[in-house]
C-alpha cells in the first residue's frame, strides 16, 4: 500500500475532471486520487465534446487530460479554455503517452501547468497534482 498522501493543507475536497477516452484509465486514475486521500468530486469525459458539457454545467478545481481524444487534442483544449477567462486559471495537466520533448515545451508554452507520461506512478501524481495546486495563481 502506498504511504504517499495529498498532504493536509491540500484540499482534499477540490473538483477533478479527468478527460481521458480510455476507460481503464480513468478508473486506474479515480483509484489513485482515492488512495491519496481525494474524497471530493472526480468527473470524467471521454472526449473534447463531453468536457466543454461538464465544464460549462459543473466547478472544476482542476483539470488532467489525454492529448489524444476521439474527437481532437487536449493541446487544443488546452489552447481554447486558456482564451476563456471562466476556465483559464483551472490547473491543466497533460497526462499522455506523448513524450517527446517538443510536446512537453508546447503544453507548457500554451498554458499546461504540467505534463505527466503514461503510464503514471502514483507518487509523481501526487507529486505533480501538489505542485502545480501550490503553484497556482
Amino acid at each position: 500500500m502506498m504511504s504517499v498522501k495529498i498532504p493536509a493543507k491540500f484540499p482534499s475536497t477540490i473538483t477533478f475532471l479527468l478527460i481521458e477516452d480510455m476507460e481503464n484509465l480513468r478508473v486506474q486514475m479515480k483509484s489513485d486520487l482515492k488512495q491519496l486521500g481525494h474524497t471530493g468530486i472526480i468527473l470524467e469525459a471521454e472526449c473534447i465534446a463531453d468536457a466543454i458539457q461538464t465544464i460549462q454545467h459543473e466547478e472544476i478545481d482542476f483539470i488532467i487530460c489525454d492529448w489524444n481524444l476521439p474527437d481532437g487534442t487536449g493541446f487544443d483544449l488546452l489552447k481554447k479554455f486558456r482564451k476563456i477567462p471562466a476556465y483559464a486559471h483551472i490547473p491543466y495537466v497533460m497526462c499522455t503517452t506523448m513524450d517527446e520533448i517538443s510536446n512537453i515545451l508546447n503544453a507548457i508554452q500554451e498554458g499546461a501547468n504540467d505534463y505527466i507520461v503514461k503510464p503514471w506512478k502514483i507518487d509523481e501524481l501526487n507529486k505533480k497534482i501538489i505542485s502545480v495546486w501550490s503553484n497556482k495563481k
